[in-house]
């Protein structure tokens, strides 16, 4: 608090503090002071001598060179007002002083007189009267006093003043604070035409700009900094507009925004140009609509102010109003500018020019997110919901009728039948390989596994050898030591018990001349055996399966390998690396037809991803970067297909490299990114449309205010629960045996965990274990306070939140209708310059001017037809004006003196 920096400066403190400047003791803030009461009594005796003589002598030590004043460079005016504001925006000759408010404007005459520096360039230069040292606490005059009081006694002694020093009528206040403002704004806040036209005939300038602190839009005042080059302030363009006395810098503009006709209309007709441009850009036309001014609007653009010049953000007044969602005057505008070809009793035929409406640029082609369509449909407000209506419904009905429709549901059945690829890619992937028991060695033969009956005798550790041949060697003499296990021994016979000693660590090594390998093979038999029953068990017994049986079995599969080696020795290299491949490769087998499938599905997905991504960056190469990312934002959707693309194309290389557990990931991210796309193309039905944004609101809204809130009872408990499950004892373990295995929460982690599933009433297996712990009591008054706190209290409060959004979706008026109209022209956004031009003229047509507009037939009531004879009536009137101004050589400009355009797109 003590740190706070009050947006009352200290000159407004110390004026209204002890009174300290010789000033005060002429006129104080509070309508005293000696020339006051010398008034009063002037007044009264109608003898004016003493206070003219007061006048000479009090007055006229405070003026320059005895009230005639003196050219001050700028750059001195700017830095005597850059010392109040903070030290990181003083400019670099304060920053160079120790202390920047001991800064003397004396002193910098001084030296400017020493230099010889005459001052005869009126562009750097004002010429002020008051002596600069000798101001009031916030760089007021005299003036200023006697006008703020708004008496008539203090009207009569400026006048008096002005008698003296007319040249005191342009200075105005130094303080940054109410920097610029000057008598003729202040007689305009007070309401008082007479005193308008006096300051207006002693000379008072029309072109004063008023750009204060206390005059700018609130959410700029942060970022005022100082120039030495020129005298305004630079803010930052992005702006609502809103404050409590941002009336547009211009005396003009002030007795717009304050409903003065009449002093607008003497302003006028002294020189004043309507369209001049504040600091922001704004004329008199957009100052009117931030005020929503409708019958001043209609007076100022009567007497000739401009509906096409436009500010610094590069909005006309009706792109303004849409911008800030001002319905009456959007459409009060709208009915301005539009031209009426025709009417047989209700029934109108009007164009509406598409130049500040359509986002189609009627000269290159290119969107313009300056347009009112644009503006309104990506609006956040309910306000410009109300916006939705009218024109621009009629102008998105054109564009979807003309080309949108079928590029969006040609997009939509493209987008269905890469789905159902996918479907096909991943639903037919195969899994891992078994790798237990006799399925091992089956598989090592033929790639196929073989379900053996219970208590056969088991073959394992049996790796694949190197060519068939080896292979048959193997089966052969496995046979014969499985057909002499399968003679049953007699007493004494320990024929047995020699073969299970040698075939328990039996190996067959043999060299292979053309590559050198090693080929290992050993054979593990385990004999099951019957307590009273000598021998293995016949060959139809459901128990066991013997030996000749079994080499029946192997023995076919190994000889049609041998054979199929055989006719392999004629493929060609390639042949021979797609085997080598596909042999380490299970996703790269092609040994089903199932799995034939699957390969076609994986290469159109992938060249399809692809296609996808050409088409983003195509778009993106026409629209630009920062407009292709803004249209990204409207469709997170559409963000997490684009996304699922880029990892498509990673999947070949992962298919090559054989890395199949980092392919499964991709898949997984793959499958869980796809299928979110179809929510954008449900925006555009209106079964289902507010049912996506429902989901958009929740999830950016509800959902996170819960989950923020929830976190936090988790954690806490789940550190709790932890602690208390770290004496978890399980009595079936034996002592000295860690429970970790089975400890409900042997982890941080898993604690949290646990408290996820119990919020979700999943509490069984944790509640039981409570009777495990050292702290049993302490955990169940923990779980009734949890259950009481997350599952009841929290998860009930979600419900509720959602239920209310849900119904304030569901109430709101054109809801649906907004998201239909962003998937218009986000689809649009996807067709080149060129194709939408000829769009453009295709539901267009030409005006007499050569604009291309919008022709309606219009359904009009008594009153609407009333205030169409107004408009083309007060169209008369401003036509007449705008010549009248030409002839006298005063047409106003159209380009900002200070401020400039800038591409917010940079």
């Amino acid at each position: 608090m003590g740190n706070a920096e009050s947006n009352v400066t200290s000159g407004v403190k110390n004026q209204a503090g002890p009174s300290v400047q010789a000033l005060y003791k002429l006129v104080d803030v509070k309508g005293g002071g000696l020339l006051v009461d010398m008034m009063k009594r002037a007044t009264q005796n109608k003898q004016y001598a003493e206070l003219d003589h007061a006048i000479k002598t009090k007055v006229e030590p405070f003026l320059y060179n005895k009230g005639q004043g003196r050219l001050i460079p700028v750059s001195i005016l700017v830095l005597l007002r850059n010392k109040d504001r903070g030290r990181h925006k003083h400019l670099p000759p304060l920053k160079n002083m120790s202390d920047p408010s001991e800064y003397n404007i004396n002193t910098a005459l001084a030296q400017l007189d020493a230099q010889g520096d005459n001052g005869k360039d009126p562009g750097g230069y004002r010429d002020v009267c008051w002596d600069l040292a000798e101001r009031g606490a916030v760089g007021e005059t005299i003036l200023h006093l006697c006008i703020l009081a708004a008496s008539s006694l203090h009207n009569d002694l400026l006048k008096r003043l002005l008698r003296f020093y007319p040249k005191l009528v342009n200075d105005i206040y130094m303080n940054d604070e109410y920097y610029g403002e000057g008598l003729l704004h202040i007689a305009i806040v007070n309401e008082d035409p007479a005193m308008v036209k006096f300051l207006l005939n002693a000379g008072a300038d029309v072109n004063e700009r008023c750009f204060g602190n206390f005059m700018s839009p609130e959410d700029q005042k942060a970022s005022r900094t100082d120039s030495l080059d020129h005298e305004w302030v630079n803010v930052t363009p992005l702006t609502n507009y809103e404050g409590y006395v941002y009336w547009g810098e211009y005396p003009l503009s002030f007795a717009a925004c304050l409903g003065q006709e009449e002093c607008y209309r003497l302003i006028l007709a002294r020189g004043a140009n309507p369209d001049s441009q504040d600091t922001n850009g704004n004329t008199v036309l957009h100052m009117l609509v931030i005020y929503k001014n409708q019958s001043m609007f209609d007076a100022a653009y009567e007497l000739g102010s401009s509906l096409y010049v436009r500010n610094v953000l590069n909005l006309t007044p009706l792109t303004m109003a849409a911008k800030l969602a001002r319905r009456d005057m959007f459409f009060h505008i709208l009915n301005i500018e539009r031209e009426i070809y025709w009417q047989i009793g209700s029934v109108t035929c009007a164009a509406y020019p598409l130049s500040q409406i359509d986002t189609i640029d009627i000269q290159t082609g290119n969107i313009s997110k300056d347009s009112a369509l644009n503006l309104v449909v990506f609006g956040d407000s309910n306000e410009h919901l109300e916006l939705m209506e009218g024109v621009l419904v009629d102008l998105l009905h054109a564009k979807w009728n003309a080309f949108v429709k079928s590029r969006f549901y040609r997009q939509f059945f493209q987008f269905v039948l890469y789905f159902l690829i996918s479907l096909v890619c991943f639903t037919l992937r195969p899994g891992p390989p078994r790798s237990t028991g006799l399925h091992n060695s089956t598989a090592a033969f033929n790639g196929t596994t073989t379900d053996v009956p219970t208590g056969t005798p088991a073959v394992t550790s049996l790796p694949l050898a190197t060519d068939a041949a080896a292979r048959l060697e193997a089966v052969d003499r496995l046979e014969s030591m499985l057909l002499a296990s399968a003679t049953p021994p007699g007493p004494g016979d320990n024929s047995s018990a020699d073969l299970e000693a040698t075939t328990a660590d039996a190996g067959w090594r043999q060299q292979d001349a053309d590559n050198d390998t090693t080929v290992d093979m050993s054979v593990d038999f385990v004999t099951q055996r019957t307590t009273g029953v000598r021998g293995a068990a016949p060959p139809s017994s459901p128990t066991g399966l013997t030996g000749p049986y079994l080499c029946s079995a192997l023995q076919p599969l190994a000889r049609s390998e041998a054979a199929a080696e055989e006719d392999d020795d004629d493929d060609d290299d390639d042949d021979e690396w797609w085997d080598e491949t596909s042999g380490t490769c299970r996703l790269m087998q092609i040994n089903t037809r199932s799995a034939a499938v699957r390969i076609v599905a994986e290469v159109l997905l992938t060249v399809g991803a692809v296609l996808y991504i050409l088409a983003a960056l195509r778009e993106a190469r026409f629209l630009g970067l920062h407009m292709f990312i803004e249209n990204l934002m409207t469709a997170p959707s559409r963000v997490m297909f684009l996304f699922s693309c880029l990892c498509m194309m990673s999947m070949p290389w992962l298919r090559l490299s054989c890395e199949e557990e980092k392919e499964d990931i991709v898949a997984v991210i793959i499958m869980l990114t796809t299928s979110p796309y179809f929510l954008f193309f449900c925006r555009g039905f209106k079964t289902v449309g507010p049912f996506v944004v429902m989901i958009y609101r929740m999830v950016m809204g509800d959902l996170l205010r819960f989950v923020t809130i929830y976190l936090v009872f988790v954690m806490g408990f789940s550190q709790a629960y932890y602690i208390i499950f770290l004496t978890f004892d399980n009595p079936n373990t034996p002592d000295g045996v860690d429970d970790t295995v089975s400890n409900p929460m042997p982890s941080p982690s898993e604690s949290v965990m646990a408290m996820f599933l119990m919020s979700l009433t999943n509490f069984g297996d944790y509640y039981g274990a409570f009777e495990r712990t050292e702290h049993e009591i302490e955990a169940k008054i923990l779980f009734v306070v949890f259950m009481a706190i997350v599952a009841i209290l929290l998860v009930n409060m979600l419900i509720a939140m959602m239920g209310n959004t849900y119904q304030k979706i569901a109430e709101t008026r054109n809801e649906w209708q907004r998201q239909w109209a962003r998937i218009v022209l986000v689809v649009e956004r996807g067709v080149n310059p060129a194709e939408r031009l000829r769009k453009l003229m295709w539901y267009s047509q030409p005006m007499s001017d050569g604009r291309r507009a919008l022709v309606l037939r219009l359904n009009q009531t008594e009153e609407d037809k009333e205030e169409m004879k107004e408009i083309l009536e007060m169209k008369r009137v401003h036509i007449r004006q705008v010549q009248k101004r030409k002839l006298k050589g005063k047409r106003p400009s159209t380009v900002p003196t200070s401020p400039k355009k800038i591409d917010l797109s940079l």
